[in-house]
């Protein structure tokens, strides 16, 4: 059986947490995961697989542009305004800054 857990943002603090079109994608709390596949899983396995590909070593982020997320994170990274939603913005990050967390039940 599967602990509990979240994926965490190592550099920063942040917890990954899953969105639709607005919103942030990064969290104080993140959602907490009962099985094997989570937000990263895809992009996990594709570094591996290829691991000398730069493309495949990134993860964006997103937040909205007067959020207090975005606040809080807004010196660690180099923000883009999303091509579709002006309020969002987006920032690169690397596959392996993230980390799964277990939590204690």
């Amino acid at each position: 059986m599967i602990k509990p857990y979240r994926l965490k943002h190592i550099p920063t603090g942040v917890y990954y947490q899953p969105h639709k079109h607005r919103g942030s994608n990064v969290s104080l709390k993140g959602k907490v995961y009962l099985n094997g596949t989570h937000g990263l899983s895809s992009a996990w396995t594709y570094a591996k697989r290829y691991p000398d590909s730069a493309n495949n070593q990134t993860f964006s982020i997103f937040v909205e542009k007067d959020s207090r997320i975005y606040k809080m994170l807004e010196d660690k990274f180099t923000w883009h305004e999303c091509k579709y939603l002006r309020a969002q913005l987006k920032a690169e990050t690397n596959v392996w800054d993230w980390q799964i967390e277990e939590l204690s039940v």
